[in-house]
């Protein structure tokens, strides 16, 4: 006894067995570089949200550093009175700093101390490591005037 397939039957057979093997041969070339560009734009959006967060970690850092290191510079003057303004390496070697506290800030520049008769002010040059310059680091900040 001879079955007789319908063309129904045979069309989905067929489509099956076409299915099967598209899928066992795997993504083409056009596909897989839709997914590396996703996957390569994907990172750069994470790698900039990352770079951003660790520029505002570093300049926190900095003013919290140079905060510790003026809140240090009035102990001492306090306890040395008439003498000229300490350095930072110098609060450090007399332990009114932590020995473990970087002299530095996070750019590698070191932070300047300045003491007048009524203002101890620490200063970085920031992350262009340039004095005078708009991304500078100033502890306390400077009054600026209204209208500015």
């Amino acid at each position: 006894m001879t079955t007789v397939t319908k063309p129904a039957e045979e069309s989905a057979r067929n489509e099956s067995g076409r299915r099967g093997r598209a899928a066992a041969r795997g993504m083409t070339l056009v596909e897989l570089i839709i997914v590396i560009t996703i996957i390569g734009v994907m990172t750069a959006a994470i790698a900039i949200g990352v770079m951003g967060a660790a520029k505002k970690a570093n300049m926190g850092a900095a003013k919290t550093a140079c905060d510790t290191v003026r809140q240090a510079t009035i102990q001492w003057k306090a306890l040395h009175s008439g003498e000229d303004c300490p350095t930072v390496e110098q609060l450090k070697a007399e332990k009114d700093l932590d020995t473990g506290f970087s002299v530095k800030d996070p750019w590698g520049s070191p932070f300047k101390l300045s003491c007048d008769s009524d203002e101890i002010t620490c200063t970085s040059s920031g992350p262009d490591k340039k004095d005078g310059t708009g991304d500078d680091i100033i502890v306390p900040k400077p009054d600026v005037p209204e209208g500015r």
